[in-house]
């Protein structure tokens, strides 16, 4: 019989890991499923929630060590062939173990899948139908990898055991981020994806605060590091990529503050681009626009910061 082990890290999660947990135990499937649960850590409520569900779910507390860690910790509880991940914020939708596992068992080539997934906001409003643009909507190539993060959330993956195992899990050099689609790119390598084009889990689209962005940062340049090592100039498209876009976080945000009247913190985000891009002309003239009286730098900053990110 197919069995899978669906995997949950947990910190600070006791208003929905419950939710999540629920969402994995009614599924309608037909093989055998694992529930592990890794309390990392948490100072909330999280390990009385977790509690409830003795004896149906797998559970492990230890020390924070970042979800990277206690992901690879819950599958070494584990025995199932098939791993799915499952964020404490996320649910999956009913069928969600029936239209994937099954899928990837009969395609022995096949080292991981993914799927669409409905976002919904912090409140559970959904605010998009599909997670994935039509340009997105395949199983990506090594190549396209590498010049693209796709957009493979960690809670649409289905993953076979062996893959794995023979990436020897989630790197736990990364302590806030990036540690998953650094496996993604490196389990492409042991076969290619099965992507379904169905919205089969809800995601939760964490707002991008500024000390959550920094965090990244770190992490980042790990996995530039780690790209580099691994594949050289072919990983370039995908870094140079992945600066464009935080880039353009930044000097959103900071059009954002010029607009609300707050120079000072629009100044910050324009100093942040310029640390690591002193040339960058566009945001060092925002930066000095930031000195002028704030009906003028609102002036200037014409409509660019009322634009949708």
């Amino acid at each position: 019989m197919t069995s899978v082990a669906v995997v949950i890290p947990v910190f600070n999660g006791a208003n929905t890991v419950a939710r999540a947990i629920d969402s994995v135990l009614c599924q309608r499937f037909d093989g055998e499923v694992e529930v592990v649960a890794v309390n990392d850590g948490s100072t909330d409520a999280t390990a009385a929630v977790l509690g409830q569900y003795e004896g149906r779910v797998r559970i492990l507390n230890q020390q924070n060590r970042g979800p990277a860690h206690a992901r690879n910790a819950a599958v070494a509880l584990s025995t199932a062939e098939f791993i799915a991940f499952l964020d404490a914020d996320d649910a999956f939708m009913p069928d969600k173990l029936a239209r994937t596992v099954p899928k990837l068992a009969s395609d022995a080539q096949a080292a991981m899948l993914f799927h669409d997934a409905v976002a919904l906001d912090q409140k559970g409003r959904e605010i998009a139908p599909s997670c994935v643009s039509s340009e997105r909507a395949h199983p990506p190539s090594m190549d396209e990898m590498l010049a693209h993060l796709w957009p493979i959330l960690t809670s649409t993956v289905v993953m076979q055991r062996r893959t794995f195992q023979a990436c020897s899990g989630f790197s736990e050099e990364f302590k806030f981020g990036y540690e998953d689609p650094d496996l993604w790119i490196r389990a492409r390598e042991h076969g290619h994806f099965i992507y379904v084009a169905e919205r089969l889990t809800y995601y939760t689209l964490i707002e991008e605060r500024t000390e959550r962005m920094e965090k990244y940062l770190t992490s980042q340049a790990v996995f530039f590091r780690r790209l580099r090592q691994r594949y050289g100039q072919a990983a370039e498209g995908l870094i140079r990529r992945t600066v464009h876009s935080y880039t353009n976080w930044l000097g959103y945000q900071g059009l954002l503050e010029i607009r609300a009247g707050n120079r000072a913190a629009a100044r910050r985000y324009f100093a942040r681009i310029l640390r690591h891009h002193p040339t960058h002309v566009k945001s060092a003239l925002r930066y000095i626009r930031t000195f002028f009286p704030a009906p003028i730098a609102r002036a200037l900053s014409g409509r660019t910061a009322g634009q949708k990110r």
